[in-house]
């Protein structure tokens, strides 16, 4: 079996590294300028509709207010296109996760403006070392809808970074997703793991006052190499995919962010 993937890894392989090179061709996502932002593809989930990485969660908004409401959504790696705003370059592909569990994340409302994570009014601290930590090793449903949930709870309402309690609630917090995503809240806590450098937040422009906002955190630099590297590790560790249940049943994922 090892024998028979290996063709395919190497060529996975090449993909990832002329990918890497091209990435040198042009600059990344800069901080101050605005951008266009599109789903080119049709499919938001990354990398395409049989692979890519969500998961159905279900959590609970403004818990014991009167603006209290359930929400049923599909969290996991947003896989989008951007350009310079008011330009004819090309589209560039990134990788992206939303910081609104509120909002959805379609229709896109341009130009979105690209702000490090604090100037946005973000939990840099921890936001950088839950990615610097956790982010590599996302490569299932499960770790993928864990991180957003993750980011979720740091981004929304008053951030007590607990699933169970606050303004974020996930309905299923003892399941895996809402494990592994406490797990990591809660070691990230300590202040001592890895950072991640250079993450931007392309901040949302719709609504005068900011209101109905989605906000898409990435890193600053255009991604089609891990998009490629993404491939090799779904393939070496997958060949397990499975179709999700929704597309079986012929239903669009709700694209909730």
């Amino acid at each position: 079996m090892i024998r028979k993937l290996l063709p395919a890894l190497a060529a996975l392989t090449a993909l990832a590294t002329a990918a890497t090179i091209s990435t040198t061709a042009h600059a990344g996502i800069v901080v101050g300028a605005q951008y266009e932002v599109a789903d080119r593809n049709g499919n938001v989930f990354t990398p395409n509709a049989d692979s890519g990485l969500y998961a159905a969660v279900g959590f609970t908004l403004n818990a014991g207010t009167a603006q209290q409401r359930g929400v049923s959504a599909h969290a996991g790696v947003f896989s989008l296109d951007y350009r310079a705003h008011g330009t004819s370059a090309a589209w560039q592909s990134f990788m992206s996760f939303c910081l609104q569990p509120e909002v959805y994340l379609t229709p896109f409302q341009n130009p979105y403006t690209a702000r490090a994570p604090g100037d946005a009014g973000y939990d840099l601290a921890r936001i950088s070392e839950l990615w610097g930590t956790y982010y590599s090793g996302v490569d299932s449903d499960v770790e993928a809808a864990a991180f957003q949930v993750a980011l979720w709870e740091l981004s929304y309402g008053d951030r007590d970074r607990n699933l169970s309690t606050g303004s974020f609630r996930l309905n299923d917090a003892g399941g895996a997703i809402g494990t592994l995503a406490q797990g990591w809240l809660n070691a990230i806590e300590a202040n001592n793991g890895p950072t991640a450098n250079n993450l931007v937040v392309l901040v949302d422009t719709r609504g005068s006052n900011g209101s109905d906002r989605q906000d898409l955190l990435t890193h600053n630099v255009p991604e089609p190499s891990t998009l490629a590297l993404l491939g090799v590790g779904l393939f070496a560790a997958g060949l397990r995919r499975r179709r999700h249940a929704e597309q079986a049943q012929g239903t669009v994922p709700q694209q909730l962010g």
